[in-house]
């Protein structure tokens, strides 16, 4: 193991697991990162193999920029990057603002404020939790406060507005946190309304509800995509429910949880199966015939908000503090190393490059046999609780205020 510390200060976080297709679009390119745990839905980069540089080649720094306040990932596309955070107008206020980068640069391009600023009076940290959605001419993102709005990503014009406690009749007990998918000409998300407005399609050109349907109240956890004996399938954690729609807003299958409330992200393992972790346990289901049945509920994996991975047969996560590999069989651990405390991990190739919240990026190996890391760097200092995104040999993270960009290639 080779261990290197820079004296920069650089900001990141992560996130994974691995699926076949693109769901955004079919001419989105490969070399991007269009929305929350890319453009798969689960935090895998598998477009182009760059483990040899993973291994031998220590990454580069290549910018830093400062940002305001928030947590949401950074998305990638051709040569630009964008985000969602907050500008501070004073002691009371401030606006959440998305913002567009040069990628290669960091320089800003544009900025659009979008709503007013969340201020979180238990000191987690201010700002939006909520990563947008994106695809080739406008990113779609959702305010702490309920707005979902359609920017252009030319200039970051607003083309539309939806406001969910008008449109559905919403009362949050907090904020929205949830993080839209974008399915074709879909935007599908939690809008946590009343009389079985739970859940929603919204057309993506124009902002109108296609359809709306289910039970359920605003939550940290984002949905997830699966396609499963040739349906696609969109799969949400609520309360202590996950239920699946149809891509006409019909519910496909539901199933009561083992557990309430998760935050992380139901990870998706082709053909059929679905494993859901919290800060208490997880469980694994397989879907035939639109019946979910359990095959595992255990304790192995303890997700407290960080979503975990998939690679060949096994499962990778945090949990409690630790990077741990689990079975996909039984869930029984395979193996489990300290020092990652609330980070993060996503998954390139077979490489998990796991971030501690205290800024450290370790490069592991993604095999059940034992912790094998490759290198580790101390990339970024601060609150590091966002999931790195990677495109194009890079590794775009984030703190809590600020950005930067690491490249593996020469």
């Amino acid at each position: 193991m080779r261990v290197k510390h820079y004296a920069f200060a650089l900001f990141l976080i992560a996130i994974p697991a691995v699926i076949a297709c693109s769901y955004i679009s079919k001419d989105t390119e490969k070399n991007s990162w269009k929305q929350f745990r890319g453009n798969n839905r689960n935090g895998a980069y598998s477009e182009s193999s760059i483990n040899e540089k993973l291994v031998d080649k220590e990454p580069k720094l290549i910018w830093t920029q400062k940002l305001g306040s928030g947590f949401s990932e950074i998305l990638v596309s051709k040569d630009k990057i964008y985000t969602m955070s907050s500008e501070i107008a004073d002691s009371l206020s401030g606006s959440e603002v998305v913002l567009a980068f040069d990628a290669i640069s960091g320089e800003e391009i544009w900025r659009t404020v979008i709503d007013s600023m969340f201020r979180d009076s238990e000191g987690w940290g201010d700002g939006p939790r909520s990563t947008p959605a994106m695809d080739d001419n406008a990113i779609y993102c959702l305010s702490s406060f309920g707005n979902l709005r359609a920017l252009s990503l030319e200039d970051g014009e607003i083309l539309w507005t939806v406001n969910f406690l008008e449109e559905f009749d919403n009362k949050p007990g907090w904020i929205y946190t949830t993080s839209p998918i974008l399915i074709g000409d879909e935007i599908i998300i939690e809008v946590g309304g009343t009389e079985s407005r739970g859940f929603a399609s919204i057309d993506k050109n124009t902002g109108k509800t296609l359809w709306v349907n289910g039970e359920a109240r605003p939550s940290y956890s984002s949905p997830t995509i699966a396609t499963i004996d040739g349906e696609i399938h969109t799969i949400f954690a609520n309360g202590t429910k996950l239920l699946s729609f149809n891509k006409n807003g019909d519910e496909l299958w539901s199933y009561d949880m083992p557990l309430q409330a998760p935050i992380a992200t139901p990870l998706f393992i082709a053909p059929n199966k679905i494993f859901v972790s919290s800060g208490s346990g997880c469980f694994m289901i397989k879907i035939e015939n639109n019946v979910a049945t359990e095959t595992f509920n255990n304790k192995s994996m303890r997700n407290a908000f960080s979503s975990p991975c998939y690679y060949n047969a096994h499962i990778y996560g945090i949990s409690g503090g630790a990077l741990k590999c689990i079975s996909e069989i039984d869930g029984k651990s395979k193996w489990s190393q300290k020092g990652f405390g609330l980070g993060s991990l996503i998954l390139v190739d077979n490489k998990i490059l796991a971030l501690s919240d205290k800024g450290v990026l370790k490069i592991v190996d993604a095999v059940p046999e034992a912790y094998t890391e490759n290198d580790s760097i101390q990339a970024i200092n601060g609150k590091s609780w966002t999931a790195p995104s990677f495109a194009n040999g890079t590794v775009y993270v984030r703190n809590l205020t600020e950005m930067g960009s690491y490249s593996f290639l020469d």
